[in-house]
């Protein structure tokens, strides 16, 4: 009897790309192409969410969340890897592909790379506040004259209600403003989470041949080709409120928040909630907070109901 090998199938091994479709496109299949995506950034897509306008800039912006439609409606799995880790003291850069495989065929059809480091402004510096002598919280503000001057840790932001006098040198002594950052090793995870963003999002562009309508990611324009934008037509006399435009970070955090499934995925993201203190506005950490204790909320009650159910 004629014994017969037994090979093991790869199933995640990548089809040749000639095998699942021509050498070339259509002119007809191209311009479908396109269309579906102009269709997409019309119908579908958010200004805000999915893509953010510059000023100055002919075209908006492609952000992760639009970048994953793409991905979806295309059919596009990505696959990443660290191409490079650097380590200097504290300090971490990394460099990723995303390598992206047509999920029906297994075919590749495109790749990007993406780096963030730690030497980045966001990451290397901190606002420095001053913090109350008493209690420790980053609570100090400026007394009013009419009420005595001098500086107070202000109980409203979470201080102790201590009062201190003007020229006091355990508040006007500490460093405030732009200041290194001394807990970069907090930022590592975040940095890895931003390279992965920014090679899948360059990978989306190049593989959907988005890049007539979308640019790159609005933190790697330089700033020297930013517009300030036109003044907004008055109204009553008076100009209209001015929106204030949300960091990066910020909603790179809300994102990784609003995908968790259930509250031990949430406690996972403390840490670099934590370390958000440092790195974005106090409004902005303010709304992180709270949106952390709402989305708290909503898993803890999702939990009981399905342990009622």
């Amino acid at each position: 009897m004629e014994s017969v090998a037994l090979v093991k199938a790869e199933p995640d091994a990548p089809a040749p790309l000639a095998r699942v479709e021509n050498a070339e496109l259509s002119v007809e299949q191209i311009v479908a192409r396109v269309s579906k995506v102009h269709e997409i950034q019309r119908e579908v897509m958010k200004k805000g969410h999915h893509y953010g306008i510059i000023p100055g800039v002919d075209k908006p912006s492609l952000l992760k969340p639009g970048a994953e439609l793409l991905g979806m409606v295309f059919r596009l799995d990505p696959q990443f890897e660290v191409a490079e880790q650097l380590r200097e003291g504290q300090h971490l850069r990394v460099t990723v592909r995303c390598t992206l495989y047509h999920i029906p065929s297994g075919a590749r059809v495109g790749s990007g790379m993406g780096s963030c480091s730690t030497y980045e402004s966001k990451y290397a510096y901190r606002k420095g506040q001053r913090l109350c002598p008493k209690c420790g919280s980053a609570a100090i503000i400026k007394g009013k004259e009419e009420y005595g001057g001098g500086w107070l840790c202000w109980k409203k932001n979470g201080g102790c209600d201590a009062k201190f006098k003007d020229g006091d040198k355990a508040i006007e002594g500490q460093q405030v403003g732009r200041v290194p950052n001394e807990d970069l090793a907090d930022q590592h995870n975040t940095v890895l989470k931003m390279a992965i963003k920014r090679a899948h999002v360059a990978a989306i562009l190049y593989a959907t041949c988005a890049s007539d309508i979308f640019t790159q990611d609005v933190e790697d324009m330089p700033a020297e080709n930013f517009e300030p934008p036109k003044a907004p037509a008055k109204r009553n006399g008076k100009p209209p409120a001015k929106a204030a435009q949300k960091s990066e970070l910020y909603q790179e955090m809300m994102d990784l928040m609003e995908r968790c499934s259930s509250i031990a995925e949430l406690e996972k993201l403390v840490p670099d909630l934590r370390a958000c203190v440092t790195a974005v506005s106090e409004e902005e950490y303010a709304d992180l907070r709270s949106f952390y204790a709402r989305c708290t909320s909503t898993l803890d009650m999702q939990r009981q109901a399905g342990a009622e159910g």
